[in-house]
């Protein structure tokens, strides 16, 4: 499974709407090694912002969860994925940061897509028919 920004953050915020189920996620499913999950470099760079605004100290608790946190494997932006995420953006006009998310699920042979986004579904129903696409809030 790959794992979207917005449900990383809600997890590491901790009281957003999706909090909840994204600690249920984490804790009880990836952390216990029942679902290894995987992130894109596109959502590391996303969840470093915060931290880099509030402080080194921020930014060491963010790391050390991107870094040590039980079966969460980073999955770095290759030609492969660059070029799925340039025919997912092509065919379906998703912005770019969504689009190589996405696409590094494809790449990596995820099953599962993690989201919080409700637009992505209908948008790629037809395009990564394969891809099952959970929406956390739901």
């Amino acid at each position: 499974m790959l794992v979207d920004t917005s449900v990383v953050l809600a997890y590491l915020v901790g009281d957003e709407a999706g909090s909840p189920r994204a600690g249920e996620l984490f804790d009880a499913y990836v952390a216990t090694g029942r679902n290894p999950a995987s992130l894109s470099m596109v959502t590391v760079a996303e969840i470093l912002v915060r931290p880099f605004r509030r402080g080194p100290s921020a930014v060491a608790t963010a790391e050390g969860f991107l870094q040590h946190f039980a079966d969460l494997h980073l999955i770095p932006v290759s030609y492969d994925v660059a070029r799925e995420a340039a025919r997912l953006r092509a065919l379906t006009d998703l912005p770019m940061p969504e689009a190589l998310i996405v696409s590094s699920a494809v790449v990596i042979g995820a099953d599962v897509l993690v989201t919080n986004d409700r637009s992505w579904r209908p948008r790629l129903r037809v395009v990564a028919p394969d891809l099952e696409i959970l929406e956390l809030t739901a």
